[in-house]
């Protein structure tokens, strides 16, 4: 057999293929399997650059929320101070803040007890001169509805309360109280006699306390109230304040509200810009010895405060 002749086998059916026919079908599957790679690995890049994204904007929302509360904390520490911190007093990250208008509404009062002198009331003794040995006190005859006076009120002979117009017809006594003789007409008109001292030995000499007259026992500052006594009487008062600082990035968007509530003691402070709620609109028209007295024994000085409650606004 020549060599250089073509092998044939018993069966033509069958025969050997040449593997030069093969050679070209790797290079197509391995540009298949690299772009398959390069696919997932871009995939994984934006997959990454995704979540830095997340975690960038996740991290400007915590500073934030940061910067919002150390700026409320700083206004909450400086109030009745308005002023808004600056970089000099922390980190602001770049974050750009804002304040709203404190709101600010007095929540207690109480009043200092004075002690009125005759010409400091503002409401006058109207009683007249009576009758009989002693004609300051016999048979006094008062017009008006309300009449006040600084020290104790010893009536020989009854009063004369029906001559009063108006209702409730009223008496202010800071002192002691006493009437002698209950009889009479002390009984014709329904009134009250307020005192600050006692009801001494009154209808001693003849009838008894009449049921259309009520005594009732006060206190000085009740007294002080009632008769706008000055110039020793005063205020304490107090305030709830809401404090919002808004930081914002200008970058990302990140936002964020802190919140404080406060009780403040006032200071009687009257400027627009710095300053409580003033003791005027807090009914306190006195502010001369405010510091004499505390309701909250928390906040023992004017201008103290202290933390209510506190909560963050998250967009």
């Amino acid at each position: 057999m020549n060599k250089n002749e073509a092998m044939t086998y018993a069966n033509p059916g069958v025969q050997m293929q040449s593997s030069q026919r093969q050679e070209g079908a790797l290079l197509p599957l391995t540009l298949v399997i690299l772009l398959v790679v390069t696919l997932l690995g871009l995939n994984a890049i934006s997959s990454t650059n995704v979540d830095l994204q997340i975690a960038g904007n996740q991290q400007r929302q915590l500073e934030a929320e940061m910067v919002a509360e150390n700026a409320v904390n700083f206004l909450v520490d400086n109030y009745p101070s308005r002023t808004m911190p600056t970089g000099a007093n922390f980190e602001t990250f770049g974050f750009s803040m804002g304040q709203g208008t404190p709101a600010e509404a007095c929540v207690t009062k109480t009043i200092v007890a004075g002690s009125g002198t005759p010409g400091s009331l503002a409401c006058a003794w109207t009683g007249s001169a009576g009758i009989g040995n002693n004609v300051t006190r016999d048979h006094e005859s008062f017009s008006g509805k309300k009449s006040c006076r600084v020290g104790d009120y010893v009536e020989e002979e009854h009063p004369h309360l029906h001559h009063m117009s108006g209702s409730p017809k009223e008496l202010w006594i800071n002192g002691d109280i006493t009437i002698k003789h209950c009889g009479g007409c002390f009984d014709d008109a329904e009134a009250t006699i307020y005192y600050t001292g006692s009801n001494i030995n009154s209808c001693s000499i003849t009838g008894t306390w009449p049921s259309e007259v009520t005594a009732t026992n006060v206190s000085l500052a009740q007294f002080n109230t009632a008769t706008g006594a000055g110039p020793l009487v005063g205020g304490d008062y107090y305030s709830h304040v809401k404090i919002r600082v808004t930081t914002t990035d200008p970058n990302s968007g990140a936002t964020a509200t802190a919140v404080r509530g406060i009780k403040y003691r006032g200071d009687d402070t009257t400027s627009t810009t710095v300053g409580s709620p003033t003791n005027s609109n807090c009914g306190i028209t006195n502010a001369t010895a405010m510091a004499s007295v505390a309701v909250d024994s928390d906040l023992t000085e004017s201008g103290s405060k202290k933390v209510m409650y506190a909560y963050l606004e998250i967009e």
